[in-house]
């Protein structure tokens, strides 16, 4: 659940934002003449003013833009008017989030070059106001995006000289707001993804500037001014920690181009040589005071950070010219030559990539390692690199070197990295080829020899073997490889049983077959050429393709047959008479192969073939009257012109084949055609009506995910097929094919008539055959796989068909019958959670107003059955009456406005208004989402009361979880940005905040229920239910009318009937727990949130910076305020300390998540800081004083999983905070108990032995013996202080290694927390050792990765060995 909600979060980019059109800019539109006013683009601007959401303004520039166009084309426009559309139409460009629209508003400047002058001081005047820094209330970096918008369009023409103009401006908009980001910053605030992005956009804008207008910031003492500031701004980047590696990149790549534009070349050199490297030349002596005043540059670039300094190297590389960085430059110590690219910037890069920090720092070493070898090789080859001597530029130690970095990374788990080491490794193959040899040594052909050898060595299974041999073969040829392995083609095809090593696999086949093919051809010509490469390749392929391993046929018929027909498509001939297929299916029988290995191999080729479109038309059978038995019947293939005879029962026996995936091939290879406009054959659709119903029960889900993924494609094959034949004026599904009439039966035209006839009776009938299956007593499987494919059908061709397209309607009118209707509604209730969610979306498809449930009282009637099946225990039939509301809410409510309500008392609304405004009347919102949300939240709160009165009873009869449920599903239907919610925004907040009182309400009702102070929790909810509480059905079948009943029977049976109680109020709340943390989890998750409208600007350096002075910024409307957002977080935490079954962990845990990712994605401090302080509340939780054994119950339980909550909320493109701080603090929670253990190891032991044995000092009294087994059982569970705590973090440890989305982030800690593990299995405390152990194993599996029995020479999930031990 968490990671399906961090999904899609990530997918909602722009939900939160949209442009905000200040007062002053509507003002200005408002001044326009009413005369002008009237006219399209001041219509098209007005229209975009009022749109709330981003999408929709996103396609309404798009009519803004062109009206510009029109307006600027048009005569007779007076000039004032130009300039004041002009100036509102640039202004957008300014704008607050904004961003989105840039492209196509500048698509519509570069068009107007007779406006030039217009548009170039209205955009001078524009970045003079909003750059101002003066101005009260200005924005941050509103300047430098704007015209970094106009940079990154192409051709921009005329506003080249308009951003040369601005870039002073711009220069001081980027200094003013990255040092407004740092300030606040070293005031402890985190800057958002969204402000982060920001700086990185500014940064590049700025190195755009400094690259292409160098002039514009020397030369004068205004220039030397803000050429200074920007140096400082880019310094404090460089020396903080708190913002990206992209804009640490961009910050280096601008350094490096500001001294660039303020030194020589010679000066760059010696500044860089030692400033960098701390080598003393011969060069002249740079004052840099000059340029760094502040302080001294050589001492301050050594406080840089590694990851700071390393992206100073990569602007070194991007920016400083090659001849600079070859440049001889002469020690003055010895008087040796040193060159800043060979031996300054190359072994600093070696020795990052050999001691990485973790996978991220890894990944940019290895980038910027690929930067410097593309760069020497660029030197190489222009001759800029001096050879003559005794210098040595690329020793041979420097090249190993480099080779066993690429070796050690190789099998790198990101895959970003393992393609910067391919990368790497031919750029070092292409260095070792052009670097003159030495005394006549062939070291090139010896260094490519030896690497050959040792990526040989490594095994076919191995996947980074294949890239660097794809790229040896390119360089020694195809068949010294062969040479040299001579079963290298069979390896490598039986590897592809291994899923993982397909794709590197199929990068090498190409090369090497191609490489073979030309070496085969420049050999023995073109004819013995080609069957001398079939010899050596095609055996292989087949072999595995008769194999009879299903996954190693499907693996090389998806992706090594493709590239060998590619390579050789006439191969096709050769691989079909191997199965005794070809002109004549009698000639050449191989009696070797069984009929199952023909039938795949076939399959397999006929699906490549179909695939490449070799296969021209379909595939029909061959009319031969002499041929009565249909087991004789042939069918004919046409591939490249030869007409193939293939046995017409093998494809009967593909689709009835026992293996899936064979079915599935021969269904594509049947059914699909790359040329859609094509009609199937009457031969295809008949067998494509054995095929469906065979297929309807299969319980493989891959087979039931690929099966409708064929149809689809299928359906949209079909549909393509016959609106062409529509269109051409053919075919028309209403008039039917006469062959007696003026026809001709042989003709082309009859052939497709009848084709398209045959077709569209098959779609009706396979319509009519998926609704059928969806009888109430259908198979699990068969009622799955027929609503996966009337789902399927349904988007291919809508049941309520747009106008004008009524003749390919390929459903019966039964389908939308009032029956068919209710049978669907009625299929909500089903057992199974997918067929209630399919019948939903069915439904949802179906014309509004259902048919059959078209009026109020018939909606009534199934508001009432939905509320029985929602007030029910049973979570099957909660979630069936939940989903129904759910479709009412969407049909009716939203679709149609009707006013529903589901609860009998008075409205929410309504009655807080009576209370509140006393005489004044009744205000009732007239919207009706908010009067149903008004009534859900009123039936929730009647629900409530009841348990508050009697919690046993509530728990039996109506269950809580059913309302909250409904009011989660309600929820994520609701448009947050809609019309009707905006407009009764005040009554939203009212209900929101109700509804929060009363989920405190729940909570406090069902928590204690579930926490560790009540029972023991098991692990699943069947576990609660004791097969005891169902024996009373079967044991009263025994008769014994003769047994006088015991006395005890009757206690029996009270307990039992307590212990059902219990069981009872224990589901219940535990139900009722989960769906609070889901219901809150799903409305934090769109919900709109409060948003700091501060300026952020630096005026006068008093920028407001304390809490109080935050407390008066102005906050946009946001539904719950900070009060509720800290409430609903502390909830969050509260149940995560308290509760104790998984499941709801698990729950909650989802929802903490999203509501931190949502704080964290403002730009709020305040809201940012919620999150801290939870983080230091968690903290304070795991080592507070007095935890006992029973605070270490379910490994912590939810203790680890609210750290990971936190880890798993801090948003992509921003440095990640609360992980590494929280790691190091576990680290040394565990590092602190065993520096303590051997002072406080036996003081629990001695505790223990003072007691003496267990009730050997009083006998003499029943009393004091329980009192002291009470007292030894408390004893029992008291451990050391420090012992507890160190259980919570290895828990904590072991989630955070073990959970796949932070495996980046926590590579940097593997070997810190493996050490702590180790050291505790000495601990006296069996608690300490068995969490140690168990991170431990963790800890290994993610270093080491999976033992996989298919493929053990290869790692999965795991760091490179390098990595971990040079930590």
């Amino acid at each position: 659940m968490s990671a399906k909600w961090r999904a899609l979060q990530h997918r909602h980019r722009y939900t939160y934002s949209s442009v905000v059109f200040p007062k002053l800019f509507v003002e200005a539109l408002n001044l326009v003449p009413s005369e002008v006013s009237s006219s399209d683009f001041f219509a098209q601007l007005n229209r975009l003013i009022s749109l709330s959401s981003i999408y929709s303004q996103v396609e309404a520039v798009k009519d803004l833009a062109s009206a510009f166009s029109r307006l600027l084309a048009s005569t007779g426009i007076a000039d004032d008017i130009v300039s004041a559309a002009t100036r509102l139409y640039l202004e957008i460009l300014f704008l607050e989030n904004s961003l989105p629209l840039h492209r196509t508003l500048i698509s519509a400047l570069v068009k107007s070059h007779k406006f030039a002058s217009v548009i170039s001081g209205c955009l001078l005047s524009l970045c003079e106001e909003y750059g101002d820094m003066g101005k009260k209330g200005r924005k941050l970096l509103l300047v430098s995006r704007a015209m970094l918008s106009l940079i990154s369009y192409p051709k921009l023409g005329f506003l080249n000289e308009i951003v040369e103009k601005c870039s002073c401006l711009v220069a001081m908009d980027v200094v003013s707001g990255l040092g407004s980001v740092v300030l606040d910053v070293e005031h402890g605030s985190r800057p958002s993804p969204a402000v982060m992005e920001q700086c990185q956009e500014a940064m590049s804008c700025l190195y755009y500037l400094l690259q292409r207008y160098p002039t514009k910031f020397v030369g004068s003492e205004e220039a030397s001014v803000i050429f200074k500031s920007v140096i400082g701004t880019i310094l404090s980047i460089l020396k903080s920690s708190a913002f990206s590696r992209d804009c640490l990149v961009a910050a280096g790549v601008s350094f490096c181009a500001a001294i660039q534009a303020f030194m020589s070349p010679r000066e760059i050199s010696s500044f860089i040589s030692r400033g960098f490297f701390g080598h003393s030349t011969d060069a002249g002596y740079v004052h840099v005071k000059e340029l760094f005043p502040g302080g001294d540059w050589f001492a301050s670039i050594q406080e840089f950070s590694v990851l700071s300094r390393l992206c100073l190297l990569r602007g070194i590389l991007t920016v400083v010219p090659r001849t600079t960085l070859n440049m001889r430059l002469a020690e003055s110590s010895n008087g040796s030559f040193w060159t800043i690219l060979f031996n300054g910037i190359l072994p600093e890069l070696c020795k990052y990539c050999e001691n990485p920090m973790d996978s991220h720092f890894n990944f940019h070493a290895l980038t910027v390692t690929q930067i410097c070898l593309q760069q020497i090789k660029t030197s190489i080859s222009a001759d800029l690199t001096d050879f003559s001597g005794d210098y040595i530029p690329l020793s041979e130690g420097t090249m190993n070197r480099v080779l066993k970095i690429i070796w050690n990374n190789l099998e790198d788990p990101l895959s970003q990295t393992v393609k910067q080491v391919h990368l790497v490794f031919d750029l070092l193959l292409d260095i070792e080829s052009s670097v003159p040899p030495f005394e006549g040594n062939d070291r090139n052909s010896l260094f490519l020899y030896k690497i050959a050898r040792d990526l040989l060595h490594l095994g076919p299974h191995c996947k980074g073997r294949y890239v660097p041999l794809a790229a040896l073969t390119k360089r020694l040829g195809a068949k010294t490889l062969l040479d040299l392995n001579h079963d290298l083609l069979f390896e490598t095809a039986c590897a592809y049983i291994d899923d993982d090593v397909c794709c590197a696999a199929t990068s090498f086949l190409k090369c090497f077959l191609e490489c073979l093919r030309d070496e085969c051809w420049s050999h023995d010509g073109i004819e013995r050429g080609y069957d001398v490469f079939r010899d050596l390749c095609l055996p292989p392929i087949l072999y595995g393709l008769v194999s009879g391993h299903s996954k190693l046929r499907s693996n090389l018929n998806t992706y090594a047959l493709p590239v060998v027909l590619e390579v050789d498509m006439d191969s096709i001939f050769p691989m079909l008479a191997f199965i005794s297929v070809g002109s004549n299916i009698r000639e050449n029988v191989i009696a070797d192969l069984k009929i199952e290995q023909c039938v795949a191999a076939l399959v397999s080729l006929l699906k490549v073939s179909r695939t490449l479109a070799l296969i021209e038309g379909d595939i029909d059978l061959e009319h031969d009257l002499a041929l009565k038995n249909s087991s004789d019947h042939v069918a004919v293939v046409r591939i490249k012109g030869i007409d193939v005879r293939i046995p017409a029962v093998w494809f009967t026996l593909a689709l009835k084949h026992a293996d899936d995936s064979l079915r599935i091939d021969a269904a594509e290879s049947l059914f699909l055609n790359p040329k859609t406009s094509s009609l199937p054959s009457t031969f295809e659709l008949s067998l494509m009506r054995v095929a469906v119903p065979l297929n309807m029960r299969c319980s493989s889900t891959a087979f039931q995910m690929k099966w409708t993924s064929l149809f689809r494609k299928f359906f949209t094959r079909v549909r393509t097929a016959l609106e062409r034949l529509v269109k051409q004026g053919f075919w028309h599904p209403d008039t039917s094919f006469n062959g007696d009439g003026n026809a001709t039966h042989d003709s082309t035209r009859d052939i497709v008539i009848r084709r398209a006839e045959d077709l569209f009776h098959f779609m009706r009938w396979l319509s009519c055959f998926l609704f059928q299956s969806c009888y109430p007593s259908a198979p699990y499987e068969r009622k799955t796989m027929a609503m996966e494919l009337i789902l399927v059908m349904i988007n291919v061709w809508p049941v309520v068909m747009p106008q004008g397209t009524q003749h390919l309607y390929p459903y019966c009118e039964a389908i939308t019958s009032p029956d068919v209707t209710l049978a669907l509604v009625g299929s909500v209730i089903d057992s199974w959670d997918r067929l209630r969610v399919n019948s939903f979306r069915i439904l949802l498809c179906f014309p509004t107003p259902l048919p059959g449930i078209s009026s109020i009282d018939s909606v009534n009637i199934l508001i009432k059955w939905a509320k029985k099946l929602v007030c029910s225990p049973r979570v099957r039939e909660s979630d069936a009456g939940a989903l129904t509301f759910r479709l009412i809410f969407k049909k009716y409510v939203l679709g149609l406005g009707w006013e529903l309500g589901v609860s009998e008392r008075a409205n929410c609304l309504t009655s807080q208004m009576k209370i509140i405004n006393g005489d004044l009347g009744i205000l009732k919102s007239g919207d009706p989402i908010i009067n149903y949300l008004s009534s859900l939240i009123e039936w929730l709160c009647a629900v409530v009361e009841e348990g508050e009165k009697d919690l046993s009873e509530a728990c039996r009869k109506s269950s809580v979880h059913g309302v909250l449920l409904t009011l989660r599903y309600t929820f994520e239907e609701l448009d947050w940005n809609s019309v009707g919610v905006q407009s009764s925004i005040s009554d939203v907040k009212t209900l929101m905040e109700k509804l929060l009182d009363l989920i405190m309400r729940i909570t406090s009702l069902a928590l204690w229920v579930v926490s560790a102070d009540a029972w023991s929790m098991p692990y699943d909810v069947d576990d609660v239910i004791d097969d005891s509480v169902f024996l009373p059905d079967v044991s009263f079948d025994v008769d014994q009318p003769d047994t006088v009943s015991d006395p005890g029977d009757k206690i029996l049976a009270s307990e039992d009937v307590t212990k059902s109680a219990d069981e009872v109020v224990m589901v219940g709340c535990w139900l009722a727990m989960k769906e609070v943390s889901l219901l809150l989890g799903t409305v934090i998750r769109k919900i709109p949130l409060p948003s700091c409208t501060h300026s952020d600007s630096i005026n006068d350096g008093d920028a407001p910076r304390s809490s109080e002075e935050i407390e008066m910024l102005a906050l946009t409307d946001g539904v719950l305020d900070l009060v509720q957002l800290e409430t609903i977080g502390n909830h969050f935490l509260q149940v995560l300390l308290k509760m104790k079954h998984n499941g709801a962990i698990d729950k909650t845990r989802a929802g903490f998540t999203a509501l931190c990712n949502r704080l964290l994605c403002s730009n709020d401090p305040r809201l940012i800081k919620m999150t801290e302080r939870w983080m230091e509340q968690l903290m304070e939780r795991t080592t507070v004083k007095g935890q006992t054994v029973d605070d270490l119950l379910r490994r912590s339980a939810g203790i680890p999983a609210a750290f990971i909550a936190l880890f798993l909320s801090e948003p992509e493109g921003t440095p990640k905070k609360l992980l590494p701080r929280a790691l190091r603090w576990l680290i040394g929670v565990v590092n602190k108990s065993l520096s303590n253990g051997s002072e406080v190891g036996f003081s629990q032991t001695e505790i223990i032995s003072n007691e003496g044995p267990l009730g050997s000092e009083i006998t003499d009294a029943g009393l004091e013996d329980s009192t002291t087994l009470l007292a030894n059982a408390r004893n029992s569970k008291i451990r050391d202080e420090g012992v507890v705590p160190t259980v919570h973090a290895f828990n904590v440890l072991r989630a955070a290694f073990n959970d796949t989305n932070l495996a980046t982030d926590t590579s940097g800690f593997c070997a810190e927390a493996m050490i702590v593990s180790v050291c505790s299995f000495s601990s006296p405390y069996w608690e300490v050792r068995n969490s140690a152990c168990l991170a431990y194993t963790i800890l290994v599996r993610r270093m080491i990765g999976f033992f996989n029995i298919q493929r053990r020479e290869a790692s999965r999930r795991a760091l490179t060995g390098l990595e971990f031990f040079h930590r």
